[in-house]
């Protein structure tokens, strides 16, 4: 529609300057004959000695003061004023005294001087006539049949262009929730298209990716809660079938341990549910000032066990953060080394270069270099065929990695220098930056 208005406003601008052109080149013939009839009469030659020509496609006429006829073409010999001397100086009307049915061009002069007489020539409009009318049909014939042609080739065009677009939304309208897998195609042009392809193609990656950890994490998660669940029924069913009270009491300290096991791993599932909720949102972690010396320390002493840990590199160390995510980071590895560790835990802290540095070391078997980045991950262990006791639920330096990040640090793991395990290096900046 905007194509088709386009080209009818285009025709009538074109037929309309044409015609304005045209009559303009005619009325530049008829001043230059009003000028011919002036320059004789302004060298004194008689009226009645000028000769004008029997006029085919118009006529002139001579009139005096009084508007008398004083001489006139021979079409028009013997009849009155064809026009009125005080008409406009151009106009376009039709003369019924010459034997036309074709509107006149009509310029009307008033000569200066002694005597003022008004020269009137005219000339009929018939060519301009027949050349609109050959412009205006061709026109009104070669308009629709452009149009059609226009409209064709941008059905082709823009159904060639459309077509992937339409293969990208059949695609997308059948990839189901088990599909995921599944790819749009690509079009081997780099335009918009083509961006759009590949974009839909990264967010059924991401969507497939998210699909597979959510499927390996409820897995996992039903696997941990699984063990600690059947131990309690066993043990629950050995205290019914028993009357010995320290077999009673050994059932329910075993089911006190796997239920507090049990309450640690939700726990730490609802931190990890509740952060992957918010990672969409624009919160921030509290930024306070935080001692990182006096949460190792408090850490150090808050565990019971018969293993050593030494503090003594514990020193001045100040970070802005929140105080609870940094505690239960330091808490998190500390029990963690502890675990592996065969007797002694070290744990340090240092500024130094801008930087806040924590290091925890053991004395224990240590990280294989495979497994340093495996480990991070939510329920990965390095060595999966440990005891249970040992592994801890594969939780624990997941929420480790994802405070460090909260907290625009970095933690990293490879081999103590001093006691020859596992040395876990936590990198935080210096709140005094």
């Amino acid at each position: 529609m905007i194509v088709a208005i386009a080209l009818v406003v285009a025709g009538v601008a074109l037929v309309t300057l044409l015609k304005s052109s045209q009559i303009d080149a005619v009325d530049t013939t008829l001043d230059l004959r009003v000028s011919d009839i002036e320059s004789l009469l302004a060298n004194g030659t008689a009226v009645g000695d000028i000769s004008i020509e029997d006029e085919s496609d118009g006529f002139v006429q001579i009139l005096d003061s009084s508007g008398n006829v004083l001489a006139s073409s021979g079409n028009i010999d013997g009849e009155a004023a064809l026009v009125d001397p005080d008409s406009p100086r151009y106009s376009t009307r039709t003369v019924t005294a010459v034997e036309e049915t074709e509107p006149f061009r009509i310029h009307v002069h008033q000569t200066e001087g002694a005597v003022s007489d008004t020269i009137i020539v005219g000339t009929n409009l018939e060519d301009i006539d027949e050349t609109l009318a050959v412009l205006t049909g061709a026109l009104t014939v070669g308009l629709p049949l452009l149009l059609m042609l226009m409209a064709g080739m941008i059905w082709l065009v823009i159904g060639r262009a459309l077509r992937p677009v339409e293969e990208i939304r059949l695609e997308v309208a059948d990839i189901g929730g088990g599909d995921l897998h599944r790819r749009v195609p690509v079009p081997k042009s780099q335009d918009e298209i083509g961006r759009l392809a590949s974009t839909m193609n990264g967010m059924l990656d991401r969507l497939e990716s998210a699909d597979i950890a959510q499927a390996r994490f409820v897995s996992n998660a039903s696997h941990e809660l699984r063990t600690p669940i059947a131990i309690i029924r066993h043990e629950l069913e050995v205290a019914l079938r028993t009357d010995d009270d320290a077999m009673l009491r050994l059932a329910a300290e075993e089911s006190l341990e796997e239920d507090l096991r049990m309450q640690r791993l939700v726990d730490d599932l609802l931190f990890l549910a509740r952060r992957d909720a918010a990672l969409g949102a624009t919160k921030e972690t509290p930024r306070t000032l935080v001692d990182l010396d006096d949460i190792a320390l408090t850490e150090a002493h808050r565990v019971r066990t018969d293993k050593t840990i030494d503090i003594s590199l514990v020193s001045a160390g100040q970070v802005r953060g929140s105080e609870g995510q940094l505690s239960r980071v330091l808490r998190n590895l500390i029990d963690n080394a502890l675990r592996h560790a065969t007797s002694t835990v070290a744990v340090s802290v240092v500024s130094a270069g801008g930087k806040v540095v924590v290091c925890i070391d053991d004395d224990g078997n240590g990280v294989d270099e495979v497994d340093r980045e495996r480990i991070f991950e939510r329920f990965e262990r390095a060595d999966e065929a440990r005891a249970r006791d040992d592994g801890g639920s594969g939780l624990g330096l997941a929420i480790v990695t994802e405070m460090v990040a909260d907290h625009h640090g970095t933690v990293t793991v490879d081999k103590s220098p001093d006691l020859g395990g596992a040395r876990f290096t936590v990198t935080f900046t210096d709140a005094r930056l």
